[in-house]
């Protein structure tokens, strides 16, 4: 009998190399789009990005921010500096999607908070939560949704944040049924004070689109 589980944040990293033989990689070549190339900054980018942080901050100071208003006050702002609402992105909210494991004995099914297509390719799964949740925990759930992707011919590109934390993750498809898929995560980037790593985070996305981007 065909077993569902719902991909949560309950779904645990054994669980997923054990149902798609997902590796980690720890080659520092693997993951070179968060490390390289990084687009420049204008002084009218900084600015919109510090009133981003203050807001976060704001909000932050008066209780535990939700995932909503992480969503709608910090996600979306980010995505539009980054040029993901432009003519050659699609962005799709609470996306349902179905994965089965390699033995066809288990369907995982679960809802993207935010991807953001370009044309039929997966480009960036977003998984957020409030921000008092530890982005440990909600790494596997993104990587499930990762392993969802329709393509298999290109890497996907993940981010999980709490708001005030981000951290990146790339996934590589299997050229064949014999290779394992394998993913690796960025370093983690926090916008607390003394340091607000919210430039890189947005040099990254920017840096993501133009792989993408035609």
């Amino acid at each position: 009998m065909v077993q569902l589980l719902r991909i949560s944040e309950e779904t645990s990293l054994e669980k997923l190399e054990q149902d798609f033989l997902l590796q980690r990689s720890d080659d520092r070549n693997f993951f070179l789009e968060w490390q390289q190339d990084l687009p420049n900054l204008t002084e009218s980018d900084r600015k919109d990005l510090q009133r981003i942080t203050e807001l976060y901050d704001r909000i932050n100071r008066r209780s535990v921010v939700s995932e909503n208003i992480i969503k709608m006050a910090i996600l979306s702002p980010l995505l539009d500096l980054a040029g993901f609402y432009s003519s050659q992105f699609a962005i799709a909210d609470e996306e349902s999607i179905e994965i089965t494991t390699n033995d066809s004995e288990t369907i995982y099914r679960g809802r993207i908070d935010i991807l953001v297509i370009q044309q039929s390719l997966w480009v960036l799964v977003i998984e957020s939560k409030s921000s008092s949740f530890s982005l440990h925990k909600v790494l596997p759930q993104a990587l499930a949704y990762m392993l969802a992707s329709p393509n298999s011919t290109k890497p996907n590109f993940g981010l999980i944040t709490n708001g005030g934390e981000y951290r990146f993750l790339k996934l590589n498809h299997p050229n064949s049924p014999t290779e394992p898929p394998q993913y690796a995560p960025s370093s983690l980037f926090s916008i607390s004070p003394p340091d607000n790593h919210l430039p890189t985070v947005l040099q990254i996305l920017r840096r993501i689109a133009k792989i993408i981007a035609p």
